[in-house]
């Protein structure tokens, strides 16, 4: 078991909710260009914020990919930390904690890209996944399980979508639902939904 969750009860367990806003699909070759965590708790206590730009050298025409989506623009990479700085921060929340994400293996595969690059490694403990929890839920698919229809379904309203942090945000809120609706109440019950 995670050293995150030795000696732990469920209660006790923090989680490091985590979107990021990229250039495009690809982990190998698109780059993060925000970050938003939020430290939360299973019964929904929101303990932190946090959200950085990611400063980027490449300012040709195209490079911010769906601008149309996320709105993200060059002024707002240049007041961003470097991605190395991005890491470290992302690591020191990482260290305690649960890494949680809507769609977890698309998040983890730009963040160990943008690692790779940097000849760093983020060490997400878990990870646990919204989008499969959710989706477990309803196993003859009936429903959408997109993040803006998951977060609908318990009246969590998310302000800005495609927003690192407001999404990070959103997925923290509904976390606590997912969790009991899972009937997960114990630390061992919470490692078995590991895995993106």
């Amino acid at each position: 078991m995670l050293n995150v969750l030795a000696n732990s009860s469920l209660e006790e367990v923090r989680f490091a909710v985590v979107d990021t806003e990229t250039t495009g699909l690809s982990g190998t070759n698109d780059y993060v260009l925000q970050l938003g965590v939020v430290i939360s708790r299973a019964d929904g206590t929101i303990e932190e914020q946090y959200e950085t730009f990611v400063r980027r050298n490449f300012w040709k025409p195209g490079r911010l990919g769906a601008y149309k989506v996320h709105g993200i623009t060059r002024r707002d990479l240049r007041r961003g930390i470097t991605p190395s700085e991005m890491l470290e921060r992302l690591n020191s929340y990482l260290a305690s904690t649960v890494f949680v994400a809507h769609n977890a293996k698309f998040d983890i595969a730009f963040l160990n890209g943008e690692a790779s690059r940097a000849k760093m490694m983020i060490r997400p403990n878990g990870p646990l996944d919204t989008l499969k929890l959710s989706r477990d839920l309803d196993p003859k698919r009936k429903l959408s399980h997109r993040l803006k229809d998951v977060t609908a379904r318990y009246n969590v309203v998310v302000t800005r979508p495609h927003d690192a942090l407001a999404d990070a945000l959103g997925t923290a809120l509904v976390l606590p639902h997912l969790l009991r609706e899972h009937n997960i109440t114990t630390v061992e019950q919470l490692a078995t939904h590991f895995g993106a």
